[in-house]
Formats: structure tokens, C-alpha cells, sequence
């Protein structure tokens, strides 16, 4: 291998499911609300840096439309695809069924046989509406031999370790990204509390600032 090795990656699944936002959250840390499906293939390139083993990836990454009447357009673009990233609403039990009824099995039979695959969990900011467990995506992914990642594109939780993931496991088969998501989502969990915890300080901090403005004009209101 040369230090820098170019892959494929492309995105499937049903519209809605937040494939082009992922991307967008991935490529220039940004989220669209008001981001509209995909009606054609989009192409986004992205570097990654594996310091400890002096390695960089350059990940070419193709959006593919989910509407119905675009399917058969798909599989032009994830056919001679490294790695496959099948992305579902976590709540849409529908796009998690889409998954397993149609788009597996048709990559599966049109894509290289030692492509990398990887089942996204899309949309976990909204994990209260959830309709798809976390284990039933788990296990889907077990059944054909994929990563499993929770994602969202919203919030950007997991989307930054689902593309880390897939490069190390390219780099190296053996590699266990479980282990690796159980850390990360220690320090998310961290990083969230702490947040909550200096959120907590600055409003009381404003409110003695407040107090003490009141005072003050209450004291310039005794003596004019």
C-alpha cells in the first residue's frame, strides 16, 4: 500500500433517511435542516489521517438517490464500490425493512464480493420517536458481516467514528470498532454532561449578575 489509498464509498437506503446530510455533517461539519432528498447521484471527497500508523485515505464518496424510480440508477454507482454504507431512519421501521427486503440483497448481488458494508442508524438525536431497537440493527449487521454504527447527522454523534470505523477495518480486518464506539460514546456521554454542567454555571452566573443589577438600581431609585 502507498501512504494514501483512494476508496469508494457509497450511501444506500430509502429517501428521508439522511444520507446526503451525513455526508454534509462528515465533509464540512454542517446540518440542513431544510436539506432536500436526493434526485441525482452526489460526489463528495474527504481525506482521513491515521496518524499512529502513518496512513491517509481518501474517501470518494458517492450520494445515490433513494426514491423508488431512481433504484435502478444505484447500482451503476455501488457496483465496483469498496465500501457500502446502508443508511436507515431509526424512526422508519419501513427504511430498516427496505434494507433487508431489497437493497442488501441487491448489492450483494452486484457489488465486489469483498466489499466493505456497514449498517447506519440514522437520526439518533431523535431516539425518543425510535421505532427500529438498536439491537434489531445490531443483529441485521451481524447476519451479513457488517459494522454497525448509531448516527447522527443532526447533532454529528457517531458520524466522524463510522468513518474512522470503515477505514480502520479496511486498513485492518481484525480491526474492533465496538471496543473503539464503547470509548467514543463514554466521552460523548462526557463531553454532554460536562456541557450540561458549564450550561448550569453560566445561567446561575447570569442570574447573580441580574440580582446585583436590580439591587443597584433599586439603590440609585432610593437616593435620586
Amino acid at each position: 500500500m502507498s501512504n494514501e489509498d483512494s476508496l469508494k464509498v457509497v450511501l444506500i437506503g430509502e429517501s428521508g433517511t439522511g444520507k446526503t446530510s451525513i455526508i454534509q455533517r462528515f465533509a464540512y461539519k454542517l446540518f440542513d435542516p431544510n436539506c432536500a432528498a436526493s434526485i441525482s447521484s452526489q460526489y463528495i471527497t474527504k481525506v482521513l489521517e491515521f496518524k499512529d500508523i502513518n496512513k491517509k485515505l481518501k474517501f470518494d464518496i458517492w450520494d445515490t438517490a433513494g426514491q423508488e424510480k431512481y433504484r435502478s440508477m444505484a447500482k451503476l454507482f455501488y457496483k465496483d464500490a469498496n465500501i457500502i454504507l446502508f443508511v436507515y431512519d431509526i424512526t422508519s421501521m419501513n427504511t430498516f425493512m427496505e434494507l433487508q427486503n431489497y437493497w442488501v440483497s441487491q448489492v450483494k448481488q452486484n457489488c465486489e464480493p469483498n466489499s466493505l458494508l456497514a449498517i447506519v442508524a440514522n437520526k439518533n438525536d431523535l431516539y425518543t420517536d425510535q421505532q427500529v431497537p438498536k439491537e434489531e440493527g445490531l443483529k441485521f449487521a451481524d447476519e451479513i458481516g457488517a459494522i454497525f454504527q448509531m448516527t447522527s447527522a443532526k447533532s454529528g454523534y457517531g458520524v466522524n467514528n463510522l468513518f474512522e470505523n470503515i477505514g480502520k477495518k479496511y486498513l485492518d480486518p481484525k480491526y474492533d470498532y465496538q471496543a473503539a464506539d464503547k470509548i467514543a460514546e463514554e466521552e460523548y456521554k462526557k463531553r454532554k454532561e460536562e456541557e450540561k454542567l458549564n450550561k448550569k454555571v453560566n445561567t446561575k452566573k447570569r442570574g447573580v449578575v441580574l440580582d446585583i443589577k436590580k439591587i443597584e438600581k433599586k439603590k440609585k431609585g432610593c437616593c435620586g
